[in-house]
């Protein structure tokens, strides 16, 4: 975080060449060899031989499932065929969000709330991002509302909040169900629970953060009104709607705003502290509270006293609502008009667009995809602006997303550390207490702990020939290495089995009715986990693999099978 007084110039940093050549380009990407249940898992035979649907196909609902959800099991595949795409996000639309526990506020000391004596679990529950982790895992595998999760999991890697400063769990809970309780909603109204978020409050410095005053008139800090519109909503190049920036004569991007305009919005975000605690006498800097949304301080007039009252100018453009803030407005009055200002702004719709679908579908789609988008970011069909749930639908079945097999060397994206668990897990059905993060974090995830505002990857990294692949910003030879070893754990062991809530397990054994006969093993397993996309020399070299293994072993055949299948390229990259 900055101070006060810190200005960061634009446009944002950016992956080096150096950093993008060390990444592992798609199509080279060598893998070296209280409780739940994520699904209901029909025997291996009915994955082999299911009749084909009236539906659409099932490869094609496999990969939609995969974009829609935490992730797809044999009996969301089924109801996808019967339903259709269309009626199972409508159905989606209609289901309670899970979100997540409302737990108590700790002393700000961890000494003080965690004094010798303690359990030793303390600092973990209480200072530690790790009972949201199992809460978000225990959801992911077994949660009816697998849309809103799949896609508040992308706003909390847009719109981020990270446990490295926000260290209480009870802090950083309400953000999250924030996020969960908006997902599918509108998304400027998303804009003002964020705005007034706690937690973001903190940290990107907005609460207590007063208006210049006598006598060091020391400038209000500017950290949110610039990752507002820096990463929140515009980006730092004017776009056109296909998301491709503007240039000038010399082939230069057109900035989007300059430093004058980060400076005076941060004025406008002058006056908010913690909410007050039931009973307290408000003051201008509350202490921390991170139930509520933060309130603008009033003096005993009912004046805004910590607020900027002077006039500001804002975003300028063609149709822009509040481009100048009159003077001597009320606080609140001036947070609605600017956040007004910046969400109609003609990036955000192409801006936001090109991210979600990066998050849901793929890393590189093309100007003529997110175009389609931003047009229903921009009008939902109603005349609405900004309704997720349209954007969200227009996403997923869009013909650049549908389709049985996507042939596009491009195409697709590297399954970020917590969706390549939520998915083979939900996959193969396994019971689990939701003591999974610390795979993730292994395999450079560490789930509510991304290192900055730049969340676990930046969305522009791009590897060889400049492809757009942000995922893999966190893929190294020792994150490789961590995913096969997380599956072999998984398919052979099981994960956490000796801890007292009972780990993560799979039951494979019903496909030993297939392992008499490798290959149509090794075909129940592709239809499975590649919907039937592996190649014919992959086919071969995993059937001899399975073939190896003593047929007195069926077990030993099937777990060879899936483990070779869900450690291979074909399955790292969700195509």
């Amino acid at each position: 975080m900055e101070n006060a007084a810190r200005k960061e110039p634009l446009p944002p940093p950016r992956p080096t060449p150096s950093r993008a050549r060390r990444a592992l380009p798609i199509a080279l990407l060598v893998l070296v060899a209280s409780p739940s249940r994520a699904s209901e898992v029909p025997p291996a035979s009915a994955v082999a031989t299911a009749p084909a649907s009236r539906g659409p196909a099932r490869a094609d609902v496999v990969r939609f499932l995969e974009q829609s959800t935490m992730g797809p099991t044999e009996a969301l595949v089924a109801h996808v065929q019967e339903t259709g795409f269309a009626k199972f996000l409508d159905e989606q639309l209609a289901v309670p969000a899970t979100g997540y526990p409302d737990l108590p506020a700790m002393p700000g000391n961890q000494q003080t709330g965690c004094p010798d004596g303690s359990p030793a679990t303390c600092v973990r529950d209480n200072y530690t991002m790790y009972p949201l982790q199992v809460r978000f895992f225990q959801n992911a595998l077994s949660g009816e509302d697998q849309l809103r999760q799949r896609v508040a999991l992308a706003l909390h890697e847009m719109l981020v909040v990270s446990g490295v400063a926000i260290r209480q769990p009870s802090a950083m809970g309400p953000y999250l169900n924030m996020l969960h309780r908006n997902a599918l909603g509108s998304y400027r109204a998303l804009l003002g629970e964020l705005t007034l978020s706690p937690a973001m409050g903190d940290y990107l410095d907005m609460v207590n953060n007063p208006a210049a005053s006598a006598p060091s008139f020391i400038p209000p800090n500017e950290n949110y009104a610039r990752e507002l519109l820096q990463l929140f909503t515009v980006g730092v190049d004017l776009l056109d709607e296909d998301g491709t920036p503007q240039r000038d004569a010399k082939g230069e991007a057109l900035p989007a705003y300059d430093q004058e305009v980060i400076e005076e919005l941060a004025r406008v975000f002058t006056g908010w502290t913690y909410a007050t605690a039931a009973g307290a006498t408000p003051r201008k800097t509350n202490p921390a509270n991170y139930k509520a949304a933060m309130w603008l301080y009033r003096d005993a007039k009912g004046l805004d006293a910590t607020h900027d009252k002077g006039e500001k100018r804002i975003l300028a453009y063609r149709g822009a609502p509040h481009a100048v803030i009159g003077a001597n407005q009320d606080g609140a009055v001036d947070l609605d008009q600017a956040l007004d200002d910046v969400f109609e702004h003609p990036n955000v719709g192409p801006f936001v667009a090109k991210q979600l679908i990066q998050h849901l579908v793929t890393s590189s789609p093309s100007p003529a995809y997110v175009a389609r988008v931003a047009r229903a970011f921009a009008d939902d069909g109603k005349g609405v602006r900004g309704n997720l749930a349209a954007v969200v639908r227009a996403i997923l079945l869009d013909g650049e997303a549908r389709g049985p097999e996507k042939s596009d060397a491009g195409y697709g994206r590297l399954r970020e550390p917590v969706l390549f668990v939520t998915n083979l897990c939900r996959a193969l059905g396994a019971t689990s207490d939701g003591v999974l993060a610390a795979q993730a974090t292994g395999m450079g995830q560490n789930l509510f702990n991304p290192a900055s505002v730049f969340s676990y990857f930046p969305p522009d990294y791009a590897i060889r020939d400049g492809v757009p692949a942000p995922e893999f910003g966190i893929q190294s030879s020792t994150t490789t290495i961590a995913r096969v070893n997380f599956v072999s754990n998984l398919v052979f062991n099981g994960i956490g089995r000796s801890t007292p809530t009972g780990g993560t397990t799979v039951d494979l054994s019903r496909w030993n009715g297939l392992a008499a006969d490798p290959a149509t093993l090794v075909s129940a397993v592709d239809r499975l986990l590649l919907h039937g996309t592996m190649t014919g020399e992959a086919a071969r070299e995993v059937t001899a693999a399975v073939a190896a293994v003593p047929s007195s072993n069926p077990l030993g055949r099937v777990k060879t099978a899936v483990s070779l299948v869900a450690s291979s390229p074909s399955y790292q990259v969700a195509r």
